[in-house]
C-alpha cells in the first residue's frame, strides 16, 4: 500500500512540474544569444521606422520572402519596400518568441514566432501571427541577415 501511495504522490507531483519545465526557454550559448540579439535589435529598429532596417542589418547578398510578397526580394528591393510600408501605417505592438537557434561555423538559423498588431491610418488594427526563419552569417564579430522567410500561422 505504501509503495502505491508513494508512486501516486510522485506521479501527481510530476504532472504539476512537467508543464512548467516544458514551458521554460532552453539554455543557449553566448553565440546563440548573440544571434538572437541581432534579430531582437532589428525588430526594435524596424518598428521605430528609423531607416536602419534592413540596410544596416542585411548582408549585400540578402534575400527575403515575406508572407505578403508573391516572390523573394533582394536587399535593395527589401529596403525600397520597407520604406514604402513605413509610409502606410505603423506597428502598435509586437512580440517575437524564439523557437530554435542552430549554429554551424559562421552561420546561424533562427526560427521564431511573431505576433503583431499593425494599423493603417484610422483603420481597425490588424492582428497577425507568423513563423519566421532567418539565416544569419557572421561578418567580423557581428551577425548579418543573409536570408529570411516567413509564413502566416492563421
Amino acid at each position: 500500500m505504501s509503495n502505491k501511495w508513494i508512486a501516486a504522490s510522485a506521479a501527481l507531483c510530476l504532472s504539476f512540474a512537467a508543464p512548467a519545465a516544458m514551458a521554460q526557454m532552453p539554455t543557449w550559448s553566448a553565440e546563440q544569444m548573440g544571434a538572437w540579439k541581432l534579430v531582437s535589435d532589428s525588430w526594435v529598429d524596424d518598428v521605430a521606422q528609423n531607416g536602419k532596417w534592413p540596410g544596416e542589418y542585411a548582408d549585400p547578398q540578402f534575400i527575403t520572402w515575406a508572407v505578403d510578397s508573391p516572390a523573394p526580394r533582394v536587399r535593395d528591393g527589401a529596403i525600397r519596400w520597407t520604406r514604402f510600408v513605413e509610409t502606410q501605417g505603423k506597428v502598435l505592438h509586437y512580440e517575437i518568441t524564439p523557437q530554435a537557434i542552430a549554429l554551424s561555423g559562421n552561420t546561424a538559423v533562427v526560427s521564431y514566432t511573431l505576433l503583431i498588431v499593425t494599423q493603417r491610418g484610422d483603420d481597425k488594427p490588424d492582428y497577425d501571427k507568423e513563423a519566421i526563419t532567418e539565416t544569419l552569417v557572421r561578418s567580423g564579430s557581428s551577425w548579418k541577415y543573409l536570408a529570411s522567410v516567413s509564413f502566416s500561422l492563421d
